[in-house]
């Protein structure tokens, strides 16, 4: 019995001291390493370190802003998110940092119900800006997610929030001022066996991407099935973002395709505006030899990218889109002479502008419904110019 509280009392000790030792380990070496800016592994952008400033202060915002910034630049986070994620799924969770850990290996993204006001904002934006320009056929792809399609392979339980009454909501507003909604949540369910979303990313696979892409076309009075397209893998160790940030699934790799159009097919020109840049393919091929290799599609995301294309007929698209577009719009460039790729979180230039320059006949909103349902930008890019304008010198004063 003495030998027993003995050990005990060593166990305690020991992970006491462990831990009293560990305490300024870290904090020498978060002061001593340089913050890092983008986490390849998540890819995503990490927080800086926030400005002190009166207002943020009071409001408590600061103190919001500090603890994001800790908890991005915490010293080897990747391995301790990996541990944690490990340690919670020896006693039974199955959700970490919003990804759902799925029947049959699929991680899923939660999806988390958007503030009305802020909805109302940007739907209020889409809807004002198809009335000043009805003279465009305007067209909305909002892309259900992996959470709603392949739901039955959420974990039991799971308190996973639906998207479909948002879907609908947004489809009847939009139609009602003439923006026909190209509805994929049939068309994905119906081959949701096939391998239509990754099991460690959120995007859609090509495969998924090229079956609404053929439902686009229709809508869209294209002729989807005239070129014919067979499937390549480019990569079979794909690992994609949901496993970075919940840990889950750590040592899984996944097949990444492309499609490769059979038969003669026009070749494109891509245009990168931003940085002036312009290349023949649609892949960034460099991309696979990196960790985020879902950016093999035009490279990953920019301002504004324009496609030239030389078939007869002389029509120009603007996609406004996030990175569900990327492996979509390949399958549209032999369709239009000019396509104009967007993305409003990066892009800053007059949209109104570029529409008249551009001649632009036809608009799609080609989005996944988590993005487009938590993203603010779009609706400042929609509005016109004197508007954000004014929002830009009011934020300035608020500074």
């Amino acid at each position: 019995m003495k030998n027993k509280k003995r050990n005990y009392r060593n166990f305690f000790k020991w992970t006491g001291s462990f831990f009293f030792l560990a305490l300024p380990v870290v904090m020498l070496i978060s002061i001593l390493l340089p913050d890092r800016s983008f986490s390849e592994k998540e890819n995503r952008i990490l927080a800086s370190r926030p400005k002190i400033g009166i207002s943020q202060m009071l409001s408590g915002q600061y103190e919001k802003n500090y603890e994001t910034y800790v908890n991005d630049q915490f010293p080897l986070r990747d391995f301790w998110v990996a541990l944690k994620a490990g340690t919670d799924r020896l006693t039974g969770k199955v959700e970490e940092n919003g990804v759902y850990l799925g029947k049959d290996g699929y991680l899923m993204e939660a999806f988390q119900a958007p503030p009305q006001e802020q909805l109302s904002a940007t739907v209020n934006a889409m809807t004002a800006f198809a009335k000043r320009h009805s003279d465009l056929n305007q067209y909305a792809l909002i892309a259900p997610n992996a959470v709603s399609i392949l739901k039955d392979r959420l974990p039991a339980f799971a308190p996973a929030q639906d998207q479909n009454p948002y879907i609908d909501a947004l489809k009847s507003s939009l139609e009602e001022v003439g923006v026909t909604f190209i509805d994929v949540r049939d068309t994905l369910n119906e081959h949701k066996e096939e391998g239509i979303y990754y099991h460690t990313d959120h995007h859609w696979t090509t495969q998924g991407a090229y079956y609404a892409y053929l439902q686009a076309a229709d809508t869209m009075n294209l002729n989807g099935e005239e070129i014919s397209y067979e499937k390549v893998p480019v990569s079979y160790s794909f690992q994609g973002t949901l496993s970075a940030r919940s840990g889950f699934r750590s040592g899984t790799k996944e097949e990444l395709d492309v499609f490769l159009p059979q038969g003669d097919s026009p070749s494109s020109v891509v245009n990168y505006v931003q940085q002036q840049k312009k290349t023949g393919s649609f892949y960034a091929t460099e991309k696979l030899s990196e960790r985020d290799k879902y950016g093999l599609f035009f490279n990953g995301n920019h301002p504004q990218i324009k496609i030239s294309t030389p078939v007869e007929d002389n029509r120009t698209l603007l996609v406004l889109k996030d990175s569900y577009a990327n492996s979509l719009v390949p399958f549209l460039a032999p369709h239009y002479r000019t396509i104009i790729m967007v993305d409003p979180r990066y892009y800053y230039g007059n949209l109104e502008e570029l529409i008249q320059v551009e001649n632009v006949q036809d608009v799609l909103y080609l989005y996944n419904a988590n993005t487009f349902f938590s993203d603010t930008s779009l609706e400042m890019c929609l509005a016109p110019q004197e508007n954000q304008q004014d929002e830009q010198q009011g934020g300035q004063q608020d500074e």
